[in-house]
């Protein structure tokens, strides 16, 4: 038995949505594509794709509405704080995307990230730093399979 558990909440400070999932991601990326970048308010979204099998709502789930950002892109947001928290995408139904600034801070979140996607999509005043990650213009499965 794995005692594995990353925990995630939104930014309310009395009675915040809580979420965890008991399993390794099957992947970590960094996504910069505008969907992402724009709902996020910020120049990439690191994204940890987790098993539904192993993710859980575990505090005031009432708390969360759905906005699709795309037709086959459903965002979870805290209806309070407005923290966008973690996404399900038609093309990956069996997986929650969690969006990794919102899990526990210094904790092992089973892995690292594994590459950039969507870098055609970046916004121009970004740099993608030089860390050896392999770079992708669109999707791009991962390394890991």
């Amino acid at each position: 038995m794995s005692n594995f558990i990353v925990k995630g909440k939104c930014r309310c400070e009395e009675n915040p949505v809580q979420f965890q999932y008991t399993k390794e991601p099957f992947e970590i990326h960094y996504c910069l594509c505008t969907d992402c970048t724009e709902t996020c308010g910020g120049s990439l979204a690191i994204i940890a794709v987790v098993e539904n099998a192993e993710f859980e709502v575990t505090a005031n789930q009432d708390k969360i509405k759905n906005f699709d950002s795309l037709e086959t892109c459903h965002r979870k947001f805290c209806t309070e704080c407005g923290c966008h928290m973690f996404l399900n995408v038609d093309a990956y139904p069996d997986h929650t995307l969690v969006h990794v600034p919102t899990l526990e801070r210094g904790v092992d979140l089973g892995q690292t990230p594994d590459r950039w996607v969507f870098t055609d999509s970046k916004h121009p005043m970004f740099t993608i730093p030089d860390d050896g990650l392999p770079r992708h213009s669109g999707w791009e499965a991962t390394s890991n399979t």
